[in-house]
């Protein structure tokens, strides 16, 4: 995202949190994210797009900012198929999971490998 577009989504997002009637303490904690980087975005600035995922969709918002039940081929989010993850997985826990299928992708490797 180019800066004006990061200041327009800012713009959005606030207005989104104004109308939960929310701080954005209470946003950030909702969205499970420092006030810090909520502030980051509702000032416009670069943030992981992890992060502002979390901000639009505890707001429900898409990645433009929009309210979310807009039509998906103008680059909203969409749900992608198969089971959902619990809300509030931690990094570490992604990161574990991510390691034991390496560890099993390569150990299938050395099978193949060995015969």
């Amino acid at each position: 995202m180019n800066r004006e577009q990061l200041e327009r989504l800012g713009q959005r997002v606030e207005r989104a949190r104004l109308s939960h009637g929310w701080s954005k303490e209470q946003a950030a904690r909702e969205a499970r994210i420092s006030s810090i980087t909520w502030k980051r975005v509702e000032d416009g600035l670069g943030v992981q797009d992890v992060k502002r995922a979390k901000v639009l969709e505890v707001l429900g918002l898409d990645d433009r900012g929009e309210p979310v039940g807009g039509s998906a081929q103008d680059g909203g989010f969409v749900t992608a198929p198969g089971q959902r993850m619990r809300s509030g997985v931690s990094d570490e826990e992604v990161l574990a999971l991510i390691d034991d299928v390496r560890s099993r992708l390569d150990a299938i490797e050395r099978r193949i490998r060995g015969s």
